[in-house]
């Protein structure tokens, strides 16, 4: 028997800037157990940052995450 997993789609923007000065803006959807909470979605897209610019220092200026269903 197959079990299904409710999930809940949210778009996030959120705006970052790294010690060499680079700024970035981005958003996108998260697609997540409905049991994730706003501080898990927050630290899973600061570890894709992180990875990204290779560092562990990461300025976050703007953050925002919102149901992406009205």
């Amino acid at each position: 028997m197959t079990t299904q997993t409710e999930t809940t789609e949210y778009h996030y923007v959120t705006t970052i800037q790294i010690p060499s000065g680079v700024m970035n803006t981005r958003d996108g959807i998260l697609t997540v157990p409905a049991s994730y909470t706003r501080a898990q979605l927050f630290e899973y897209l600061l570890d894709q940052l992180k990875d990204e610019y290779e560092t562990q220092v990461i300025t976050v200026l703007y953050f925002s995450l919102e149901p992406n269903q009205l």
